[in-house]
């Protein structure tokens, strides 16, 4: 199936298929690549095109008014064939089983299903995120599957967890984390049509607001096109999805799904913020054990950063959140080894570069040694070795997505965020903290030199920062009167119209959601398969003197 770019079609294209996919990130990438085992005819639609453009940059503007937040969207939303993936840091972890449930402590807790709905979904997630293994490598189980020795001595898992997250392997560049959008041109499948520079302006119901009919969308050149589907599936995001279905407001004024008055309600991230610092001089002994690791699967070499996790004991035990910590360096701009990097991706050499490996080759030596003989992370030039601590947030309904006053240049109202940090994130972070310092020392190790919000109780408050992961804006739930969609991602009460993405965790977790949106993508593809079988309807009337059948 060709590609096109709604800028150079027609002005009377005329698009009828059986699924429409809003969004080229890692969630309609996937479920396009998987639909290629379907009758079904499918558009892909993507916002921006093959490269960047400030003029679809504009389109992520947001206004916000709650907790700080990174104006700068870039590097956080991409409007780019593959999405964010183009700014992603590729670590990647599944969920644990305590995320699931139901907790008296964390109000709106609770999954329709457990993580083992998920595994199987889980298992196919390699393929698409570059990984070397599919669970079971976030605790000690990775060095058994791996054929190495569990690092000794043990922590005392009822208070902390071992917890490895892995990191994606581009397939080609082994220099580069896996990029979605260059995978799906490559892997287009044949029945998929993808349409560039078409945003989605509104979603179409039907008289009654009982299903969808289309999708409309616009190009920055004026034009405006329907594309005809009985099958939508929203794929653009934690903050743009709650848009979309709010702006969709012909039918039912609240928008979409808004009954109930829960879209954009919920919104959480993994709040972050350094805890502590690891003494410089004892930094090599913290890294060795709790840094990073580099495991072989088949013919590759895979990266693992090995850090801490609350027990789900004591989290049940003190009402805490699910959060992880890890040591991470400070790397220095003229590390040899960033600058290493620079000039293998970049094919440049400048002097400042060159400068850099030069004059600190021992390092270069030291950690080729690390790498290729003790399987270990590289030695680094660092200015310090921080303590990170992330959380999950308790789903909060008055942290939420509105839209703004202002609209957009299509004329769309912008986002308006509210996020929210409450008292339970900072109690759960100060706890793993103090109990890290407590472990890391009964293992023989010196402690970090904690923060003092963490020790002193009248310490100013944590600077928490976010890290680009809306989560929970249109969540998952049986009931309509507490989810927006249900647990086949079905929008209540509209039928056809999906949502698939981060915005439906009802909780967050405190790993990073990539793999769970992959594992929904790949479950929601194998529904919409069934849903289709069969199908074949396929009437798209581009110019085709503008149209490409490839890149």
């Amino acid at each position: 199936m060709p590609r096109a770019d709604l800028h150079e079609l027609l002005p009377d294209a005329e698009f009828t298929c059986d699924i429409c996919i809003i969004g080229s990130g890692p969630a309609g990438a996937t479920i396009a690549r998987e639909l290629a085992q379907s009758s079904a005819q499918v558009v892909l639609l993507e916002s921006g095109g093959a490269e960047r453009q400030p003029s679809a940059d504009e389109l992520n503007e947001i206004e916000n008014i709650g907790r700080p937040r990174e104006l700068d969207q870039w590097p956080l939303r991409n409007r780019i064939i593959g999405g964010s993936s183009h700014t992603w840091t590729g670590r990647c972890a599944p969920f644990d089983a305590i995320d699931f449930e139901k907790r008296e402590w964390v109000p709106y807790s609770g999954w329709p299903f457990g993580l083992e709905e998920l595994l199987p979904y889980l298992r196919r997630t390699p393929h698409y995120l570059g990984l070397g293994v599919a669970t079971d490598y976030t605790d000690d189980r990775l060095w058994v599957t791996a054929h190495r020795p569990i690092p000794r001595p043990s922590l005392n898992e009822d208070v902390l967890m071992p917890f490895l997250w892995q990191y994606s392997k581009a397939r080609e560049n082994r220099f580069d984390i896996m990029r979605v959008g260059p995978e799906l041109v490559a892997n287009l499948p044949k029945n998929v049509w993808l349409l560039t520079n078409a945003t989605v302006v509104q979603l179409n119901l039907d008289p009654y607001g009982r299903a969808i009919q289309s999708v409309e969308v616009a190009s920055f050149n004026g034009r405006r096109h329907t594309i005809k589907a009985p099958t939508v599936v929203l794929c653009a995001g934690g903050i743009e999805n709650a848009r979309l279905l709010l702006c969709s407001n012909k039918v039912e004024r609240p928008g979409i799904g808004n009954g109930r008055d829960l879209v954009g309600r919920f919104l959480m991230d993994h709040p972050r913020t350094v805890a502590g610092i690891f003494a410089k001089a004892r930094s090599a002994e913290i890294m060795r054990r709790f840094g990073l690791h580099h495991v072989r699967f088949g013919s590759r070499s895979y990266r693992f950063r090995h850090g801490f996790r609350l027990s789900p004991a004591i989290q049940r035990q003190e009402g805490l959140l699910n959060c992880a910590a890890w040591p991470e360096e400070s790397v220095l701009e003229d590390d040899p080894w960033r600058a290493l990097n620079r000039i293998l991706r970049s094919q440049s050499r400048t002097v400042k570069d060159i400068r850099a490996i030069v004059s600190n080759a021992d390092k270069i030596l030291k950690g080729t040694v690390d790498l290729v003989v003790h399987k270990r992370g590289l030695t680094r030039k660092f200015g310090a070795l921080n303590l990170i601590c992330t959380t999950e947030q308790v789903p909060d309904p008055e942290s939420r997505i509105t839209l703004s006053d202002r609209t957009d240049r299509l004329g769309m109202p912008i986002s308006r965020v509210h996020w929210k940090i409450s008292e339970v994130e900072e109690r759960s972070i100060r706890r793993i903290a103090a109990l890290i310092a407590t472990e890391v020392a009964r293992l023989g190790y010196e402690a970090p030199q904690l923060e003092p919000w963490v020790t002193e109780a009248e310490a100013p408050r944590p600077a928490f920062e976010d890290v680009g992961h809306p989560i929970g804006t249109t969540r998952m739930s049986d009931d309509p009167a507490t989810g927006v969609v249900d647990a086949q991602c079905q929008v209540h009460g509209v039928e056809g119209l999906f949502v698939v993405g981060s915005s439906v965790f009802p909780t967050a977790g405190h790993a990073n959601p990539t793999q769970m949106i992959v594992a929904l993508a790949i479950r929601a593809a194998d529904m919409l398969r069934a849903r289709h079988a069969g199908a074949g309807r396929m009437h798209l009337q581009p110019s085709p003197a503008r149209v490409s059948d490839h890149v």
